[in-house]
């Protein structure tokens, strides 16, 4: 019975979990379970003739729609280059900083560390509309550059944490070897540490990915027409010109919805063993 109770808690907990991406899916397809399930799926006109809402006509045309018209692959590409600026951005501050926290013996680390963990904390709500006001002064409202820049609140202190649990996982005798052998700090982290958590670099920056690639609110505020992401876009309609709100309908928006969310759900899929240990390596350390 405990068995039983398990498997199906677990299959209801799948089954609540899956069922929105499934239902996106399909009415991406064109196919309406809603008569099946709801059971209002079909009425009575003049109390004899029948309406049928919904139903099951497979087709492929939402998604050509999405992959060849509209403004659904100018859109991803947008989100590609501000994905791509905003982990250079942030590798290149970070990994410094956590080859730093993990390794190099300096004051304070504690305290750097939680102040870059509460910044994941802060709600972009409360930054959004100074950057908003900042942009538009130094002409950086909707531009890649720009919202890479504002996606560091997002994704810089997960990558220094992340990457601060790989360094530390690198054996302490491996350092000290190369202190014996007469390296300077800056070769230790050059020449063996770098090398060694290539890895979890790519790993990390695989996770920073899927980040920017979910933002909404900060690029909601801070992107137009030109700089629009695809979640924005699919939020906002696919035509081709972006400037203006485009009413689309359900079959047209859940088939954008699901492209846009097949790129994340892969890469989660392909990194998900190592999350836990770039989160977890190194927090027994007290020094840390």
């Amino acid at each position: 019975m405990r068995r039983v109770l398990a498997y199906g808690s677990l299959a209801f907990a799948t089954l609540y979990s899956a069922w929105p991406v499934a239902i996106m899916a399909l009415e991406g397809f064109d196919m309406d379970l809603s008569p099946i399930f709801s059971g209002k799926g079909v009425r009575l006109i003049d109390g004899f003739i029948p309406s049928y809402s919904g139903g099951i006509n497979p087709t492929l045309i939402h998604y050509l729609d999405a992959l060849t018209f509209g403004a659904f692959p100018r859109v991803m590409e947008n989100t590609l280059a501000i994905s791509a600026i905003s982990i250079a951005i942030a590798l290149f501050a970070g990994v410094t900083v956590a080859y730093s926290l993990a390794r190099v013996n300096i004051r304070g680390k504690t305290v750097i560390s939680y102040m870059l963990l509460a910044l994941r904390a802060v709600s972009p709500f409360v930054v959004v509309v100074p950057l908003y006001v900042f942009f538009n002064q130094v002409g950086l409202w909707d531009t890649f550059l720009g919202t890479a820049v504002a996606d560091q609140l997002l994704i810089l202190s997960v990558v220094v944490w992340m990457l601060r649990g790989f360094f530390s996982d690198i054996p302490k005798e491996v350092y000290d070897a190369a202190a014996i052998s007469g390296a300077a700090e800056w070769q230790i982290f050059r020449r063996v540490a770098l090398r060694m958590v290539v890895p979890g670099i790519i790993v990390t920056a695989l996770f920073a990915f899927v980040l920017v690639w979910n933002e909404f609110v900060v690029s909601e505020i801070l992107t137009g027409p030109s700089a629009k992401t695809v979640a924005v876009g699919v939020w906002t309609g696919l035509g081709e010109n972006m400037q203006a709100f485009k009413v689309i309908k359900f079959d047209d928006l859940s088939a954008a919805g699901f492209l846009s969310w097949l790129p994340a759900i892969a890469v989660m899929l392909t990194i998900r063993r190592y999350l836990a240990k770039g989160f977890s390596l190194g927090t027994a350390r007290t020094d840390i």
